[in-house]
């Protein structure tokens, strides 16, 4: 047996060396059950200087931050057009939160819209629209209506009685600059029904009711409902996509008091209609199901988001075969994992799908998926602590066991050095108590790290920054998403990586979108908690 003291100096040389903050150890049991263990060498865990170089996750060209999306698919091309606010207020060129944009037939290769602008906000201090904000795009008679949100942030004052308002812009084809409609009557939040008639009226969504052959606006409102304000969802209806007439509240909130419930949007899908929205608070893209248009919305059977904070003002398009769902993960002040979040960052765009029991679920669009998987990379284990052992010889298969005599057992492996690319790997657990997953940064392999976990008695899988000493049940992830965990079932696990992106798939049934900087270039690796868990088929690809 190695004498602990000697261990234990040993491992703070090599931790020192790398640079990296040395914490203790887990204590192990000791005397002859004690596991042989690698100690690890040479760990980077310092995170990365952001990049601009975006391809499955793109921010603009020019480094800029995307905010609220809005797709529209193009049936003569084949192309899903995606605009976006640009986070961007410049006076100079009148283009407060302008209106930009992607093309895109695979989601890695975008191509801008316009070489400038789509949609820009007005030069008069007194217009509505003096800034802009979300809306939608719909095709009508090879027409295209851009209905927008006119904000005004000079309200208060002698010329501007509302802050938001809804307008509309038009455009011949798509990818041309959507010009103001003047004769079109900005509609403003309903005169003496309790609205907020200043401020918080924005979103708007528009689409055919066929059955009823007319077309539907859904607007972002606040509203006294039976003496409480809530964030409600209210309903235009019109003939002819100009003259629209208030039709009541879609959607209330039911039991639930959201301050606002943004850029939410209807859709069917086999007889079933959904209804998304983005809470401003929590911050977490919710969705209801309903028979009809006419409700009674409902929460689905299971839980009622299937991704994290870490994407938010989500919308979906369709393409004629699939649905999907596109939204923003926001940056980090100064690009630090440290600091607060910002408005704005990285698209992501997942695949939505209706389960057996009619739930939503997301998985990887399948272009994606493809194109990630083009190349194997060679994975170099780094080291390994308690009791491992590897199941599938020539593979990066792992039993990991951690009772009570071993805190943890890990497994380290060496950065994967390159801009993007895909772990996968199937996990189960036969025990746990605690936590199993995947370490991100990984300074050492028991206290200083990132981990993406499994926590089985609260039924779900987190990203949490906090170091594992201060982990506990207690504890509030950073982001997270409710999954249903049972002991022998298998579980694939997708995480794509794009420079501070992160992006995890699990069991094509829910996703989990984060911002994490010391993700690109450190080391990464497996760990159990308390836990018996075997990970199989450890595989890297890249594009």
């Amino acid at each position: 047996m190695i004498n602990n003291t000697l261990k234990l100096m040993s491992m703070v040389v090599v931790l020192v060396i790398a640079g990296c903050e040395y914490l203790e150890p887990p204590i192990t049991g000791g005397g002859q059950d004690e596991p042989q263990n690698a100690e690890p060498s040479g760990l980077s865990c310092t995170a990365q200087q952001e990049e601009e170089d975006y391809e499955i996750y793109p921010m603009t060209n020019d480094g800029y931050r995307i905010g609220d999306v809005m797709p529209y698919f193009e049936p003569n091309s084949g192309e899903i057009f995606i605009y976006y606010l640009k986070d961007i207020w410049d006076d100079t060129n009148h283009e407060r939160h302008p209106w930009y944009g992607f093309t895109t037939t695979d989601f890695y290769d975008y191509q801008p819209v316009c070489t400038d602008a789509s949609l820009v906000s007005s030069d008069q201090g007194c217009d509505q629209d003096f800034a802009i904000g979300t809306g939608s795009v719909f095709k009508h008679n090879n027409q295209y209506f851009a209905y927008y949100t006119g904000h005004n942030p000079n309200y208060p004052s002698g010329c501007v009685s509302k802050k938001e308002g809804i307008m509309l812009a038009t455009s011949s084809w798509p990818n041309e600059e959507f010009v103001r409609d003047t004769t079109f009557t900005t509609i403003y939040a309903p005169s003496g029904l309790s609205f907020d008639e200043q401020d918080n009226f924005r979103d708007p969504f528009v689409f055919e009711d066929t059955q009823n052959s007319e077309y539907v606006m859904l607007v972002s409102a606040r509203k006294d409902v039976s003496g409480t304000w809530k964030g409600v969802i209210a309903k235009y209806v019109s003939t002819n996509l100009m003259n629209w007439t208030y039709d009541g509240v879609l959607y209330d909130g039911g039991n639930d008091a959201f301050f606002m419930m943004e850029c939410a949007e209807v859709f069917e899908m086999n007889g079933t209609y959904y209804l998304l929205f983005s809470d401003i608070d929590s911050k977490y893209v919710y969705y209801r199901k309903a028979s009809s248009l006419d409700g009674p919305w409902q929460k689905p059977v299971g839980p009622d988001r299937f991704e994290g904070k870490g994407i938010y003002a989500a919308k979906t398009v369709a393409d004629g075969y699939d649905r999907y769902l596109l939204g923003w993960t926001h940056v980090n002040v100064n690009h630090t994992d440290s600091s607060a979040s910002a408005w704005g960052g990285n698209m992501v765009v997942h695949k939505i799908y209706q389960t057996a029991n009619g739930d939503l679920a997301v998985t990887i669009p399948h272009t994606l998926e493809n194109y990630m998987g083009n190349n194997s990379y060679s994975i170099t284990k780094n080291s390994e602590w308690g009791n491992v052992t590897n199941t599938q010889s020539g593979t990066h298969s792992y039993q990991l066991i951690s009772p009570a005599s071993y805190d943890m057992a890990n497994v380290i492996f060496d950065p994967v050095m390159a801009e993007r690319y895909e772990i996968t790997a199937t996990v189960n657990f036969s025990s746990s108590s605690r936590d199993f997953g995947f370490m991100i940064g990984a300074c050492d392999g028991w206290n200083d790290l990132f981990s993406l976990r499994f926590v089985p008695d609260q039924n779900r899988f987190s990203f949490d920054k906090s170091k594992r000493p201060e982990i506990d049940q207690s504890t509030i992830p950073d982001n997270d998403v409710p999954l249903q965990l049972t002991a022998g079932v298998d579980y694939v696990v997708r995480i794509l990586v794009e420079n501070s992106m992160v992006v995890v798939y699990i069991n094509d049934v829910v996703a989990l979108s984060s911002r994490i900087y010391r993700a690109s270039g450190t080391n990464w690796g497996i760990f159990t908690d308390h836990s018996d868990v075997t990970f199989s088929d450890i595989e890297v690809t890249t594009p």
